[in-house]
């Protein structure tokens, strides 16, 4: 049967549980983690708002796009009855 080795993976967890501890003890240490945490939130929300305007330029042009061949298409149907009825 297989044996199951889970045992690396719970002691690097607890290493990494245990340093989080330790760093988080001291206050200057805890200003610091809550700095970064606000600018990263910062950062993040900047990038998804040029995210969602980027995507909004980009579907209007999409629009814009479609709107123009199908307008073509129409005239070129229009201009393909006219001459099938000249005939």
């Amino acid at each position: 049967m297989g044996k199951k080795s889970h045992g690396l993976l719970a002691f690097a967890l607890g290493a990494a549980a245990g340093a989080a501890a330790l760093f988080l003890s001291k206050e200057e240490n805890r200003e610091k983690a809550k700095d970064a945490v606000e600018t990263a939130s910062k950062e993040a929300k900047k990038t998804a708002v040029k995210a969602k305007n980027t995507v909004k330029a980009k579907v209007a042009k999409a629009k814009k796009t479609v709107k123009k061949t199908r307008t073509a298409a129409t005239k070129a149907t229009a201009a393909a009855k006219k001459a099938a009825q000249s005939k």
